[in-house]
């Protein structure tokens, strides 16, 4: 075998000479001795790169599933699978990695049973750095980017969309570094619609004006919180709404209810939260600060007379402060999705913005920053400190006052 050090393989004798000097005795070791030799290439580095997985990455290589590292020029690489995603960050290690393709692994030396053999081997490169994975959030912030210059308007406006900012699942997914599942989740969280091959947001103004041609239907049949009709309310709806988005909002607004309809068929029951709150979100629209009072008065004018406003339903759009000067409540605009994406910034921006928060509180505001491992408890312990005040727990900044 030619060897990368000019030809020269070590005798039987020679290792038996090394292992007496080591006082190791040969019947402590399995009977493959194998020798490793120097790389010829030491810029092999350059063309492989060592990555370091986890179980789960290495049931889907098993599986024979598809990993894919996705990022355009500007982004830090992930690597994904079918619902997965992963930082991927090079690492140094103060030991030397040596790769040996043909090396025998532990179960192969004891498949030989017979005397003792020398193997020789080369080493096809030496490495002090590698890749090492983390599992995270899926990279989703492009996504509103990408798809809001195409938005659903509504269909008058449909004439009106540049062709070529459209986006079908290939190019989505080509731009966006998630994976498979959790993209596909997106698009229904983000109320994104499939509409003749494109993905298309659905904005919010044509979210609002569907939802609320939906109530007004809602409150001429007075039909019962769980006894929304969907054929009917989908045949009110058809001329001014593509089914594809009637689909989407019907689904977000109600649920099936346990009453059906004499044909056996369901009926369902519309999500009083869900409706209250994009109501709400009209009114904060118009004005982002109100007071407690006035805001209340004209919630309960725009909902449905068999529908409920309640402060709890502004929790992740809104918040309900003390006044000191005005000496009254005020409601003040406070989405979600305008805080940072940063762990640290996010908890610093809620306690700047309220000093105490009960859990009931908070959770929509931290929900996004929970894994697998780390929930909303474990977040609150590790960013922030409890007290009790009255009975009631409450969450402030770990640093304040």
């Amino acid at each position: 075998m030619e060897t990368a050090n000019s030809g020269y393989s070590r005798t039987m004798d020679e290792v038996r000479n090394t292992l007496e000097l080591a006082t190791i005795k040969e019947s402590d070791l399995k009977s493959v001795t194998q020798i490793l030799y120097s790389a010829e290439d030491h810029n092999i580095d350059k063309h492989i790169k060592l990555l370091e997985i986890d179980d789960h990455l290495i049931e889907m290589i098993n599986k024979g599933d598809v990993l894919t590292f996705q990022g355009n020029e500007e982004d830090s690489v992930v690597l994904c699978t079918k619902n997965r995603t992963y930082d991927v960050k090079e690492s140094e290690t103060s030991n030397s990695c040596l790769l040996v393709p043909n090396a025998s692994m532990f179960e192969k030396t004891k498949l030989h049973t017979g005397g003792r053999i020398i193997k020789d081997n080369n080493i096809l490169g030496i490495f002090h750095t590698y890749f090492e994975v983390k599992e995270c959030k899926p990279k989703l912030e492009k996504l509103l980017d990408l798809l809001g210059p195409t938005s659903f308007k509504g269909m008058e406006y449909e004439s009106s969309i540049p062709q070529e900012l459209l986006y079908d699942w290939s190019r989505l997914q080509s731009e966006i570094q998630a994976s498979e599942e959790e993209l596909r989740q997106a698009l229904n969280d983000y109320l994104i619609v499939n509409i003749d091959g494109y993905f298309r947001l659905i904005s919010f103004e044509s979210e609002v004006r569907s939802l609320t041609l939906m109530l007004d239907l809602f409150d001429e049949n007075s039909w019962e919180l769980d006894e929304v009709d969907r054929e009917i309310t989908y045949d009110y709806l058809k001329e001014f709404i593509h089914k594809s988005v009637f689909d989407t909002l019907f689904a977000k607004y109600t649920e099936v209810s346990d009453k059906f309809k004499e044909d056996g068929s369901c009926l369902y029951r519309y999500n009083e939260e869900h409706c209250c709150k994009s109501l709400a979100k009209v009114l904060l629209a118009a004005s982002s600060i109100t007071d407690y009072t006035q805001f209340m008065e004209s919630w309960n004018i725009g909902t449905p007379e068999k529908m409920k406003p309640k402060d709890e339903y502004l929790r992740g759009i809104a918040l309900i402060i003390w006044n000191s000067l005005t000496m009254k409540k005020e409601v003040i605009a406070f989405p979600e999705t305008d805080l940072p994406k940063n762990t640290d910034e996010r908890f610093n921006a809620l306690f700047k913005a309220k000093d105490k928060w009960t859990v009931e509180e908070i959770t929509p505001y931290i929900l996004c920053l929970a894994t697998s491992k780390i929930n909303v408890n474990a977040l609150l312990t590790k960013y922030a400190r409890s007290s009790v005040i009255n009975g009631i727990k409450y969450y402030s900044s770990k640093h304040g006052k």
